[in-house]
């Protein structure tokens, strides 16, 4: 069964037994409380009937007790008998014609129980004669008549209990057949209810189902409707937040292996075309220059393979933190000359000028010598990548205490706000910069190996930009040697 008939079921099934729980958890208590007051009635009416009987001692007013008896004969309903036995006058039963009848056939007798202070209690006993159930109260009198005489009895009130147990029947019966109504009405709206509910609380789990289906097809632009601020709509966002992550990965993957493609692909066609040329005719008969600039060109499109597949090495080391850092002396100023120097001829055939402005008493720092180099090297390789003939690239230091701050600095193209931290992801290229850039166009792996090796050494790095005016980008080293450290999550 799927989830929305369940919840639909599940929800009805919970109204019916709240609902019937309820009717009878009213009806016993009404109930109860019915059979209470009845007998709380029953023992007023007793307290009236025996003043009554008091008035009749005192006065001998046996007409009057006569009368009031068949009155509650005529008013009370389930009334058997009121009646008052005077014993004073040989057991003188006084009463109402149909209460005495009714009297004389149960015959209930009176037996006496002190209470305090010599008066007697009342007594409540019940009998069943003929298949009918009755229920007396009786209580014994005494006190100074009028004359000043003694005299006593005792006040009889009886209950046919058949008769009222039917009353309060078809009253319970009465209620019992409103609250079937009741739970009729209850339970048609409470199953519209729950089919709403369930309705709403599965329509966004629907949609996730359906968005995860499509992600799963392949359909990476899906994206999930959020109605609501509970648990659900948090879920829905998380889903929409990790389907647009999906189609980033998604789409830096087609990027990484269109430069991969790339990257591959020339410097092998290269390979292939000069060797082919080198076997397919006689060394001799190709000129020195040809063979020369032949062997040249394959040298470096090696030298651009190995670099390529070491970069992508180094990102796999640091993923899985099998990159050691070892701290030892290194001449920073030194270190940019070499760097600037291996880029010389591409400076100058844009017309970079270079410069370097490190202070003496920081040109030296503790700190892997080549990792650092390969850092400065990516660096300054962006740097003249994305500056125009004619720009300038600067690199810096400062000593702040605790860190070295390191920065390359160039008058280039500049990089957009909302890709300052998008630039040291994996494989992650800023677009607009890209776009800029003539001739080889990298792999996007340089900015992340000098993430995952700043953070190594326990510094961090970070880019400050302008478009149109140039980028800087900031790295600090500890000023003094750093702990080996884990740096698999540093990529």
């Amino acid at each position: 069964m799927k989830l929305r008939p369940r919840l639909t079921l599940l929800t009805v099934l919970l109204v019916v037994a709240v609902v019937a729980f309820t009717s009878f958890s009213t009806i016993m208590s009404f109930q109860y409380f019915l059979r209470r007051e009845m007998i709380s009635n029953q023992r007023t009416l007793f307290e009236n009937f025996k003043q009554a009987c008091h008035d009749t001692l005192y006065y001998s007013d046996d007409l009057g007790l006569k009368i009031r008896s068949e009155s509650f004969e005529r008013s009370i309903p389930g009334l058997a008998y009121a009646v008052f036995v005077d014993e004073g006058r040989g057991n003188l039963q006084l009463g109402g014609v149909e209460s005495l009848r009714r009297f004389k056939k149960q015959n209930p007798v009176c037996e006496e129980t002190p209470g305090g202070g010599g008066i007697a209690h009342l007594a409540m006993n019940e009998a069943n004669l003929s298949g009918e159930r009755w229920r007396t109260y009786c209580q014994k009198i005494s006190l100074s008549n009028i004359k000043g005489k003694e005299a006593s009895g005792s006040v009889f009130v009886g209950f046919n209990m058949n008769l009222l147990d039917s009353g309060l029947k078809t009253v319970i019966d009465r209620m019992w057949a409103i609250l079937m109504w009741t739970m009729v009405i209850v339970l048609f709206f409470g199953v519209i209810l729950a089919y709403f509910l369930a309705m709403q609380l599965t329509k966004p789990i629907l949609h996730l189902t359906e968005g995860a289906k499509a992600i799963g097809d392949g359909h990476l632009d899906t994206h999930i409707p959020v109605n609501s601020a509970d648990e659900l709509g948090f879920l829905a966002n998380e889903f929409n937040t990790m389907a647009s992550r999906l189609r980033e990965l998604d789409q830096l993957k087609d990027d990484f292996l269109s430069s991969v493609s790339h990257e591959l692909r020339s410097p092998l066609a290269a390979i292939s075309g000069y060797v082919e040329l080198l076997r397919n005719k006689p060394l001799e008969q190709i000129l020195p220059e040809k063979r020369a600039k032949a062997l040249q060109i394959i040298s470096e499109s090696v030298g651009r393979l190995t670099h390529f597949i070491n970069d992508i090495l180094d990102l796999a080391k640091l993923k899985s933190g099998h990159v050691e850092i070892k701290q030892q002396p290194l001449d920073l100023k030194e270190a940019g000359e070499d760097i600037f120097g291996l880029f010389q001829p591409l400076l100058e055939n844009k017309s970079i000028s270079w410069s370097l402005d490190i202070p003496d008493d920081i040109s030296v720092l503790i700190a892997d010598d080549d990792k650092i180099r390969q850092v400065l090297t990516n660096l300054v390789s962006n740097a003249l990548k994305f500056t125009p003939s004619g720009g300038t690239i600067k690199m810096s230091a400062r000593n702040q205490t605790e860190f070295i701050q390191i920065s390359v600095r160039d008058s280039g193209i500049g990089v957009p706000s909302d890709g300052l931290e998008a630039a040291f992801e994996r494989f992650k290229q800023v677009k607009s910069a890209r776009d800029h850039v003539v001739g080889q166009k990298g792999t996007g792996l340089g900015l992340a190996i000098a993430k995952g090796i700043v953070e190594a050494h326990g510094g961090r790095i970070w880019m400050e930009s302008e478009l149109g005016k140039g980028t800087t980008v900031f790295f600090t080293v500890p000023n003094k040697p750093a702990p080996k450290l884990n740096i698999a999550e540093t990529v």
